[in-house]
């Protein structure tokens, strides 16, 4: 959890913007099944439930801070290892647990939907604590693999640093600023890998034109701005300076206690001399100059660091075989009824392995060329042309895919859809994960989905006409009695199974 230096709660989260397309808005009730919008927050509620109930707790902490602890946990009903972040309400002002900004740090990662940010589950509340679910990364901090390895190679460095500064252009350009990067706060997907995600989110905000005021974060990895006392977004460049900085060098550029390093960013002037840097190369130590700039409105922004020199000559080549064999699923992918891509994203977002989709990340960070975590009709065009087609078929073929693809019509492939389109059924629709799922949407346990209960999975936050809910029912009701059983829900799902051959087995 993260370092705050203030003692003061942060302020409720406000979201600068909002869509007035999205499930939630206050349009009124939905009257078409198209314009209901199937994203992995759909799925992140609070469960009414029992903590204990669902899972099973870890003894030892992996981590504490301000407000609770962090363990890994265990989901009772798959055996999913987790990790449950719990918040102490006797360390919370009265006026904070009854406003429930607390909860803050859920909205914001509501909101996430990136290869190198984590997933989160649900949240729970009782008497005393508040939980939230979030992913476990089984390959520990960055920083234990500082410590391991001493320093990394320039082309290791490169790799870690490409994927934290997507993740962070990608906070920027939903607006919203992390304020405690740090390499506690950067996890490794497998101990054997260097695929990361940044986590720790109880001190973002979303961000507007204007400035904070509050000091958090931690003071190693803290802009000079941040303890003068006015900032922005570019807080976050600094920090990850400092992590790369780390990373080349094997030391920090200063340290020392709070007040030191406090002292120390009043008058700072970071340079790279010394045998340490002699064998960095210059496009590294540029890339870094123009991080750990003193003044904000001079240092680069989390999408030109995306594109810096260095990082792009790094960058992990993907193969031609990878590449073909996900644009292939993509081009033959087409739209499903809403049902059947609300139970396809559950799936994916809350069951399936993360590092199941090695390839497909590898791929998805290849189109997205502006690092801002979706994929364009242009990204799309470019890619087929150097697939060989005339700009003319490359267009086609873009323009097809997208409008098979983006679900919800904003123009753009998020990374939740283009999971949907490129993996292949057969790795995710098990009987497991359709059981899993079947749990999920049957909320009372009855062994039956109805009406009320689909309407609470697919709309959590808006009303959907009756109509359009019973048309949907009516897709995988075989047996017309107005219900799903598990036996239909698979049907739905199971291309080896059609309606007729399930109507025959009931």
């Amino acid at each position: 959890m993260g370092s705050i230096c203030c003692s003061s709660p942060a302020h409720p989260v406000q979201k600068p913007h909002q869509s007035l397309n999205q499930n939630g808005s206050s349009q009124g009730p939905i009257s078409d099944e198209q314009s209901i919008f199937i994203t992995p927050n759909t799925f992140v509620t609070k469960n009414l439930a029992a903590f204990s109930s669902v899972y099973e707790l870890g003894k030892t902490p992996l981590g504490s801070g301000a407000r609770g602890e962090v363990h890994i946990c265990t989901h009772k009903s798959s055996g999913d290892k987790r990790v449950v972040k719990i918040i102490s309400k006797a360390s919370l002002p009265e006026s904070v647990i009854k406003s429930g900004s607390v909860l803050d740090e859920v909205n914001i990662m509501k909101e996430l939907d990136h290869p190198n940010l984590p997933r989160i589950y649900e949240f729970f509340e009782d008497e005393k604590y508040f939980y939230i679910i979030l992913e476990f990364c089984k390959g520990g901090d960055l920083f234990e693999k500082i410590v391991e390895l001493h320093k990394f190679e320039e082309a290791k460095a490169a790799e870690i640093m490409s994927q934290i500064f997507s993740g962070i252009n990608y906070l920027h350009s939903k607006g919203i600023v992390h304020r405690d990067i740090k390499p506690e706060n950067v996890l490794m997907d497998k101990k054997d890998s260097l695929t990361l995600k940044i986590i720790d989110f109880d001190t973002a905000t979303f961000f507007g034109k204007e400035k904070f005021h509050e000091m958090f974060g931690t003071a190693l990895f803290m802009a000079p701005e941040v303890v003068q006392g006015t900032y922005n977004e570019k807080c976050d460049m600094w920090s990850c300076g400092i992590i790369m900085y780390i990373l080349l060098s094997g030391i920090p550029p200063y340290d020392g206690t709070e007040e030191m390093i406090f002292k120390a960013l009043k008058n700072v002037d970071i340079k790279f001399n010394g045998p340490r840097w002699e064998r960095i190369s210059s496009e590294a130590k540029d890339l870094l100059s123009k991080l750990l700039i003193p003044n904000p409105a001079m240092r680069i922004s989390s999408s030109e660091a995306c594109q810096h020199k260095w990082i792009l000559e790094h960058a992990e080549l993907v193969s031609n075989e990878d590449i073909t064999h996900v644009l292939e699923n993509i081009k033959s992918f087409k739209r499903s009824s809403k049902l059947k891509e609300a139970i396809h994203t559950l799936i994916l977002s809350k069951f399936v392995d993360p590092s199941t989709f090695t390839t497909e990340n590898k791929v998805f960070e290849l189109l997205d060329e502006n690092k801002d975590g979706s994929i364009s009709t242009e990204d799309l065009t470019k890619i087929f042309e150097k697939e060989h087609m005339s700009s003319k078929q490359a267009k086609i073929c873009a323009n097809h895919i997208m409008e098979e693809v983006d679900s919800d019509m904003c123009g753009k492939i998020s990374y939740s859809e283009f999971l949907r389109a490129s993996v292949k059924k057969n790795q995710f629709l098990t009987k497991e994960n359709l059981q899993q799922a079947f749990n999920i949407f049957d909320k009372d346990g009855d062994g039956i989905i109805e009406l009320e209960e689909l309407k609470k999975c697919l709309s959590p936050g808006a009303e959907i006409n009756k109509e359009v809910l019973t048309e949907i029912m009516h897709q995988a009701d075989i047996n017309g009695d107005g219900k799903i059983d598990i036996y239909e829900f698979e049907a739905l799902l199971l291309d080896s199974l059609s309606k007729k051959n399930s109507r025959e087995s009931l």
